[in-house]
């Protein structure tokens, strides 16, 4: 056997040879000949990730005022302990009795609140909850006894809890919608494959419309693994234009459909749906003119209105695949990483999975979360000195 590197390859193969000569000639498999041209291609590829980590290394002072930043973390915690809220405690208590049938309620809805903040952000058990609770009541006189685990349990799902958002009024907003998994159980793969034949675990979506600029969530739907997100679309527009406008949206192609992209102009919404390939080159073309031609011959006004629905959409994928880099940044595209980092955040805050049960604990539980986020942001959102980054 003769020796061998990649060089020699190199120069073969620009001489025209093939791998199979190649191999012939120095006596060794084909297979070894293209395990040399795969190291090389990792080391080339190995050597400019490192040359592009040196160049886009970024320099954090620059971009984040730390002494507001770190201001902001320290709100946090204090937000978590924050006793002033129970102020009001017989007046909550007692609005919350009026007419009420059956047993009267002791403890407001503030302080079943505070309790199960603690809980989501250190991740305890309820149990372990009572426990804390036994301690803090000593600095709360108008808590006679400690709330019992159980009942926590119950007042969670009797929440009516809704969005909260912390920004200025906005009489114009650009948002990036996406959804994501949260997982209803811990169980690891292998105990399911192996006691429940395979059967997939189920979990539930969390759909959110975060604003481009504030980065605060303005819409989100919580719902089972079985609904589909090009479904919610419209859900998120109208929930968002509460707090403003929608000027423009992002989606992935997730949320393509012709009802989605005709939803977005009929709104006057500069709609960023990214489209799937369902059709390319010349089967795209012929499409395109077989509905134009139905649009003219069809006298009926729905059939018509559906047509240009599909003509819409084919348009739409016949840009995106003219020019991928021009159609993105027609829609400033690259900025929907924003709805991706919140579910980061998220994640990190709260972890990937719920603790509840049922489908009505769940989504309060899911919203609370979403509410403590906003508010952290709303701490942090200052010390940006540019708009660029995105890291709680």
């Amino acid at each position: 056997m003769y020796a061998l590197n990649i060089e020699k390859i190199n120069a073969l193969i620009q001489k025209g040879k093939k791998i199979s000569e190649i191999a012939k000639e120095y006596k060794v498999t084909r297979q070894a000949v293209y395990a040399h041209l795969s190291k090389a291609k990792k080391a080339k590829k190995r050597k400019k990730s490192k040359q592009n980590s040196i160049i886009q290394k970024r320099n954090y002072n620059a971009l984040i005022d730390w002494k507001v930043y770190n201001n902001g973390l320290i709100k946090r915690g204090e937000i978590l302990l924050d006793f002033d809220i129970f102020k009001n405690w017989e007046k909550e208590v007692s609005a919350m009795n009026k007419n009420k049938v059956g047993a009267r309620y002791q403890y407001p809805d503030s302080f079943i609140l505070f309790l199960l903040r603690l809980k989501i952000m250190f991740q305890i058990d309820y149990r372990t909850l009572q426990g804390i609770e036994n301690k803090l009541i000593v600095f709360i006189p108008q808590a006679k006894k400690s709330a019992n685990y159980s009942t926590l349990q119950r007042r969670l799902k009797k929440l009516k809890l809704n969005l909260e958002i912390y920004q200025e009024e906005q009489i114009q907003q650009e948002i990036a919608g996406d959804a994501s998994g949260l997982k209803t159980s811990n169980r690891g793969e292998y105990r399911m494959s192996k006691y429940r034949n395979g059967v997939k675990k189920r979990y539930v979506k969390l759909h959110i419309a975060v604003n481009i600029k504030t980065r605060q969530v303005v819409s989100n739907i919580i719902t089972g693994d079985e609904v589909s997100d090009n479904t919610q679309l419209k859900k998120l527009i109208k929930e968002a234009e509460r707090s403003g406008k929608v000027v423009k949206g992002l989606f992935d192609s997730g949320y393509d459909s012709k009802e989605n992209y005709w939803f977005l102009k009929e709104r006057n919404i500069l709609g960023g749906i990214k489209p799937r390939a369902t059709l390319r080159g010349e089967r795209l073309a012929d499409e395109i003119a077989n509905v134009k031609r139905e649009i003219q011959r069809s006298k009926k006004s729905k059939k018509i209105i559906e047509l240009e629905k599909r003509l819409l959409r084919l348009k739409e994928m016949k840009e995106y695949q003219s020019n991928e880099k021009k159609w993105k940044s027609k829609y400033g595209y690259g900025l929907r990483w924003r709805s991706e980092g919140r579910y980061s955040v998220f994640k990190r805050l709260f972890g990937e999975n719920v603790f509840s049960k049922g489908m009505g604990s769940i989504k309060n539980e899911v919203q609370l979360k979403v509410n403590l986020m906003n508010q952290f942001t709303s701490f942090l959102i200052k010390a940006y000195k540019t708009n660029n980054i995105d890291t709680g």
